[in-house]
Order: C-alpha cells, then sequence, then structure tokens
C-alpha cells in the first residue's frame, strides 16, 4: 500500500496539469486504463515506464526520474495531433508544485502515431498518437 502511493506521486501531477489545460474541452484523461466506456471518441490515457532513483549515499533518494509515456486516441487523425499538440505543449519543460508534488522538470522525448487494426482492444479504427517524457520529481515518503 505505501509503495503504490509513492509511485503514484508524479502520476497526481500529470493528471493536475492535463486536467486543466482549457484547449482540451474536456478530453477524458485517465492513468492506467480507460473504463470501459462504449463509444469513446477520444482520449488520453497515461502511465509510467520506469523509475530511476538518484543515489544519495547518505538516505533515501531525494530526486526520482520518471519516464512517462501519454497515448493520445481520437476517430481522425487530425483531431489526435491537435489533442498531442495540446498535450506537448502542457507537459514539455513545465516545473512547479502540482498535486503538493514538486516536479523539477517533464522533458519531451519522443513522438510515435500509429492506427489501430487489432479487433481485441477497444481502440481499434482509433488513430493513436503515443508521447514519451522524462520527468524529474522529489519523491514523497510516508512518516
Amino acid at each position: 500500500e505505501r509503495n503504490n502511493w509513492i509511485c503514484r506521486m508524479i502520476e497526481k501531477a500529470i493528471y493536475k496539469i492535463l486536467s486543466n489545460v482549457v484547449q482540451l474541452g474536456g478530453v477524458p484523461v485517465y492513468f492506467g486504463t480507460i473504463p470501459q466506456v462504449p463509444n469513446l471518441e477520444k482520449y488520453i490515457v497515461f502511465y509510467r515506464n520506469g523509475t530511476t532513483p538518484y543515489d544519495s549515499k547518505s538516505g533515501r533518494s531525494t530526486l526520482d526520474a520518471a519516464d512517462i509515456q501519454c497515448n493520445v486516441f481520437a476517430q481522425d487523425a487530425d483531431t489526435c495531433a491537435d489533442i498531442s499538440e495540446y498535450v506537448r505543449g502542457a507537459l514539455d519543460r513545465v516545473s512547479g508544485t502540482f498535486d503538493l508534488i514538486v516536479v523539477q522538470s517533464i522533458q519531451f522525448n519522443n513522438q510515435v502515431t500509429m492506427f489501430e487494426f487489432n479487433d481485441t482492444y477497444n481502440t481499434k479504427g482509433l488513430y493513436q498518437i503515443s508521447q514519451y517524457y522524462s520527468c524529474r520529481v522529489e519523491p514523497k515518503y510516508l512518516p
């Protein structure tokens, strides 16, 4: 339970940032997975791919580097591209405190565009743009 709280801190900050982007116009933002909602026309799903703690030699890490992937889904390519541009604009080179989480920096690293043909996923027929970010965040530990 304690590790789950610690692991979600950058996710709380990312969610807070993306939820406040006016240009997204209410596009749903999800962490991890999306609920089984039929006919979602556009949405964002993000998750953490990994974390590297910085060794302080004198105790717990005071800075973590987290790799975040943001996936934008939409029914048409233009909408997908527009949403992904707003996501990048909201996250790239951002720093500050979001939902009590201290973010030193978020840096855009890469972007991949695709179209989903697989019948086994609920994303069939949607355009997808995946963006990859490196985030430097101060970890919070429970007392």
